[in-house]
């Protein structure tokens, strides 16, 4: 019969167990290894750390959800800011646009006064040029040289050397330049009222300009004309048949340089000298 015996030889302390797939500590090693004594094992076994409460290791996923919160949290501020820039932005432009077009309503106004102010400076010239004129003409007219015929004279009537005198002053207050004086006179038919002249002269000379003397303002002169006439007009005009007509133009020249004419026509009939008649045409001047 065989009996166990405890006092034989102690068995080797058991190996320690390692799970698959796990990596073994040295601390471990050290343990179980047989030439460590238990007390130092005990010791490195109690400075272990303390594994036991502490927190299990952060999921991955979540943490990848907290940063796309973040994230969103951030794009939505900066969106928001965005926002606002672009607001402000707007309303800046339409600022800026609301200014340009009081700018250029300002600058259209500012040059719309100054085309009235050209305007009505362009009026006052053109009223001062007028005035200016006006007064320039007014002096002329008074002090130009104004030459009209006083009357006729009749010398020897009812001969044959009839003579007659144009009497002409000059009533202006300036001299009267290049006096040219054109006379005729003539025993004409007349049945009517008046008479028709057998030519009549031009308002403006067109002979050659002799120097003469001119005719100051105020001064009277006369001019002569001597015709000698047939017997059988004189006959016609002594009868109260014919008439006796003196007309003729006086040219002459102002101190301003403008020409002038004075034209004139008389006549009488029926022997009566000293009656001198106006014709209807001919008594003219400028």
């Amino acid at each position: 019969m065989t009996t166990n015996d405890n006092s034989g030889p102690k068995r080797a302390a058991s190996s320690p167990v390692f799970l698959v797939g796990s990596r073994p500590s040295f601390l471990d090693i050290l343990g179980s290894h047989p030439s460590l004594p238990e007390g130092r094992a005990e010791e490195k076994e109690a400075d272990r750390p303390e594994t036991k409460g502490a927190p299990p290791e952060a999921d991955p996923l979540s943490q990848h959800s907290i940063r796309l919160q973040r994230f969103a949290k951030w794009l939505m501020a900066a969106t928001l800011v965005s926002i606002f820039c672009m607001a402000w932005v707007a309303w800046s432009i339409y600022e800026l646009h609301d200014f340009a077009l009081r700018q250029a309503k300002s600058v259209s106004d500012s040059i719309e006064i100054s085309r009235l102010a050209i305007l009505a400076a362009n009026r006052r010239a053109e009223a001062t040029e007028k005035t200016i004129d006006l007064a320039t003409e007014t002096s002329r007219s008074q002090l130009r040289a104004y030459v009209s015929v006083l009357g006729i004279s009749t010398q020897n009537a009812f001969e044959k050397n009839m003579a007659s005198s144009v009497n002409y002053k000059n009533a202006g207050q300036t001299p009267a330049l290049g006096l040219r004086t054109v006379t005729d006179a003539m025993i004409i038919s007349s049945s009517g009222p008046d008479v028709k002249l057998p030519r009549t002269y031009s308002t403006s000379y067109g002979g050659d300009n002799e120097p003469t003397s001119p005719l100051g303002g105020g001064i009277a002169a006369s001019d002569s004309i001597n015709k000698t006439f047939k017997e059988a007009e004189l006959e016609e005009f002594r009868a109260g048949n014919k008439t006796y007509v003196v007309w003729g133009v006086i040219y002459y020249s102002d101190v301003f340089g403008r020409n002038h004419y004075t034209r004139f026509c008389r006549y009488f009939r029926n022997g009566e000298a000293s009656h001198w008649n106006l014709c209807q045409t001919g008594n003219d001047s400028n």
